[in-house]
């Protein structure tokens, strides 16, 4: 009769288990058998890793850490930013990641979970990133330098020292991801003209409309760079965020004469006023994603997106009012976009408007569309 017993299964099976498991239950289903212990020990489970620090006995970490850290290829970290022994743990996580004997990290990805505390600025958690980012120490072997990174859920203002040691030390970054969720963006365009000049080979770009200028879009455009792929812009508040510049078609022209496969998504927050949006939709932009995020009548936006982007648009967000113009203009625009696969509209909406939309789109994979009035938050329904 076949042994069953837990001792056969196979290691890249326990390993699989044991990568889903939080860092203090890691540790005891590693005690459990020598097979279990073979697994825990493998540098295949230490590859790609997800930190939690949501309490005290996350502080197992930076022991893995310690013994680990060389064969990390990814760390996603997730703090729980409410409680300062999680934020503290985080930076001496990633103080030590900084200092490790020989280097692997490929991705680095950064969340806040929980309420961001009151008047907590970050400081510390940014100079962390940033010694990480800077020049490794004289006796690290560096085997790989830095291709993903996304800081994009931290409520916190990053500024140019972070980012100008990321771009000189790490030339092979693909994926950059800046879009904090902080109201106040301090990185200049100087700084990201010189991490895209640096870093040739970034396909994926996710900053905030104040870092961007005519000189940025000029060196994205740039023949000798490897083709961008995905530009994300998110605007948010007024004068203080440059809103006194606006892009012009010819810069767009220019970008995606060169980038033929680029995509753009537009994210208009809360803050963004209502009146600085038509100036910056141009017609030439390959616009795939626009989440607009304030509560303003926004037919003439639908409208807009039916006569220009109709082609390339894929996901559609809209915070507006319900009118049975816009109920037309939706349709409209859901008949012309054969590419879209997600509509979201936070406002009630006709109910034979929402069946009509489904009978037309069929492949629609997530919805937001009401036809009664409920209480929110509404959330998105896979379809």
């Amino acid at each position: 009769m076949e042994d069953k017993s837990w001792e056969n299964i196979t290691d890249h099976i326990i390993i699989h288990i044991l990568s889903y498991l939080p860092v203090h239950h890691r540790h005891n289903a590693g005690a459990a058998c020598r097979s279990w212990n073979r697994a825990f020990n493998s540098p295949l489970l230490w590859r790609h890793v997800r930190a939690t620090f949501h309490s005290e006995k996350d502080v197992r970490w930076l022991g893995c850490l310690q013994r680990y850290g060389t064969h990390f290829r990814t760390v996603h970290i997730d703090c729980n930013q409410e409680d300062v022994v999680n934020r503290r743990i985080t930076c001496d996580f990633i103080n030590e990641l900084a200092r490790l004997p020989e280097r692997r990290l490929k991705r680095f990805i950064v969340v806040f979970s929980g309420m961001n505390p009151y008047f907590y600025a970050g400081q510390e958690m940014h100079e962390a990133i940033e010694d990480l980012f800077g020049p490794p120490p004289t006796k690290c072997n560096v085997i790989s330098t830095l291709e993903h990174v996304d800081l994009g859920k931290l409520s916190i203002a990053y500024s140019d020292k972070l980012f100008l040691p990321l771009a000189e030390n790490n030339p092979n970054l693909r994926f950059l991801n800046i879009q904090n969720a902080s109201l106040v963006c301090k990185v200049s365009s100087d700084c990201l003209l010189k991490i895209i000049t640096t870093c040739t080979k970034l396909v994926d770009l996710r900053v905030h409309y104040y870092s961007l200028s005519e000189e940025v879009l000029t060196a994205l455009a740039d023949k000798e760079r490897t083709p961008l792929q995905h530009l994300s812009v998110c605007c948010q508040k007024d004068d203080k965020m440059g809103f006194a510049k606006v892009w012009e078609s010819e810069f767009w022209k220019a970008l995606t004469e060169h980038n033929r496969a680029l995509r753009v998504s537009l994210i208009f927050g809360d803050y963004c006023p209502t009146l600085r949006i038509p100036k910056l939709l141009k017609p030439e932009i390959p616009v795939s994603v626009l989440r607009v995020e304030n509560w303003h009548p926004l037919l003439y936006l639908v409208r807009f997106c039916c006569e220009h982007y109709y082609r390339t648009i894929e996901v559609l967000v809209l915070h507006t009012h319900t009118s049975p113009q816009l109920d037309q203009s939706l349709l409209e625009l859901v008949t012309k976009s054969p590419r879209l696969r997600e509509l979201h509209v936070y406002c009630v909406l006709a109910k034979d408007t929402v069946s009509e939309i489904l009978k037309i789109r069929p492949g629609l994979q997530r919805i937001t569309l009401k036809s009664e009035k409920e209480p929110f938050p509404w959330e998105p329904e896979e379809l």
